[in-house]
């Protein structure tokens, strides 16, 4: 019997966070879709013209990320107070793809979190318009600790900033 209430307790957790995902989801405004509306059969010159015109109204995530980890460098720190954690990137579901941990030491917290929100944003478009599935885990924020001197998170299989 407590089996069974703690079963339909945890059932009542998670369709309550579906629910809650749904309505954020419902509230969001989905970005142009990937499509090809030019024909490439009946005109592959404008259908490669629209192509690239779409890539290029895509943001290049990959360069984003990279000019954020080269913000966040090391993540060096003196004290644990000056290590942060945020959530980067997008699950298709909703929430963060991972964590990363960053030092207001090395950092400028303000412009740091515009680009993270930024580049987030773009991964969320980029999960609707290919149409991206995920496993919809919920995944709890890691801790940060002060280890040789950076910040690093504690508490996931991820021990180094990516």
């Amino acid at each position: 019997m407590r089996i069974l209430s703690r079963l339909m307790a945890c059932c009542f957790v998670v369709l309550l966070a579906a629910c809650q995902q749904g309505q954020a989801s419902a509230d969001r405004v989905a970005p142009e879709p990937l499509i090809e509306p030019i024909d490439p059969q009946t005109n592959p010159i404008a259908a490669v013209r629209e192509r690239d015109r779409q890539m290029k109204a895509n943001p290049d995530l990959s360069q984003m990320r990279s000019e954020i980890m080269a913000m966040i460098g090391d993540a060096k720190a003196d004290d644990v107070s000056q290590c942060r954690v945020i959530g980067f990137g997008h699950k298709p579901c909703g929430g963060p793809a991972e964590y990363i941990a960053y030092s207001v030491k090395s950092s400028n917290e303000t412009v740091l979190q515009q680009k993270i929100n930024s580049y987030n944003k773009a991964a969320e478009a980029e999960n609707i318009r290919l149409g991206r599935m995920s496993d919809c885990a919920i995944v709890p924020e890691p801790q940060v600790s002060l280890v040789d001197g950076q910040c690093k998170l504690t508490g996931t299989s991820k021990q180094e900033i990516m």
